[in-house]
């Protein structure tokens, strides 16, 4: 009966082991998924972490703030996206806004190889970038740095959604001058 009693210790201690193993290496392949930007899969990587170990408390952080901080990484994934698409030659000359973001989308598919997509949306209700022109001429620009000169050019500012870049025109309130 002690014999019987030692092995089943023994059967649970190496359970806990391989357990724990797995946990870490689960944990590890969440902390790379996590720092490649794959957030939905880091999310469920350390769930089941938690799972397996609920007292895995780094494993217990990241989770939480991956949770807590989910649309502020898309949004600095979108923006790092851009950063790195390196753009070789634009030649735009009294473009509209609409042609010069539909150019920069176009050029920053076809040199990440279909691997990022700029969705832009523009939002200008008050028609204040019809009479906008963009005119540049740029060589080996990051995309990022692009959309921002293709901005500022036409007189509105950019706003990072999750899913979106919106670029709006700046509103300049009026004021009436009296004498």
């Amino acid at each position: 009966m002690i014999v019987a009693l030692t092995l089943c210790v023994g059967a649970l201690a190496q359970a806990d082991d391989t357990a724990a193993q797995r946990a870490n290496s689960l944990y590890k392949q969440g902390v790379i998924a996590m720092n490649e930007g794959k957030y939905d899969i880091a999310r469920t990587t350390f769930r089941e972490v938690l799972r397996i170990n609920p007292k895995h408390l780094p494993a217990r952080k990241k989770f939480l703030f991956i949770s807590s901080n989910k649309k502020s990484l898309a949004i600095r994934d979108r923006k790092n996206a851009l950063r790195k698409v390196l753009i070789p030659k634009v030649y735009l000359d009294k473009a509209t806004v609409r042609e010069s973001l539909d150019m920069l989308a176009f050029q920053v598919e076809r040199e990440s190889k279909q691997k990022t997509t700029p969705n832009f949306i523009i939002q200008d209700p008050t028609g204040a970038f019809k009479n906008s022109r963009v005119t540049l001429r740029l060589e080996r620009i990051p995309a990022e740095t692009l959309l921002r000169y293709i901005v500022d050019q036409a007189g509105g500012y950019i706003r990072h959604d999750n899913h979106a870049v919106i670029v709006s025109p700046r509103v300049i309130a009026s004021s009436k001058v009296e004498k």
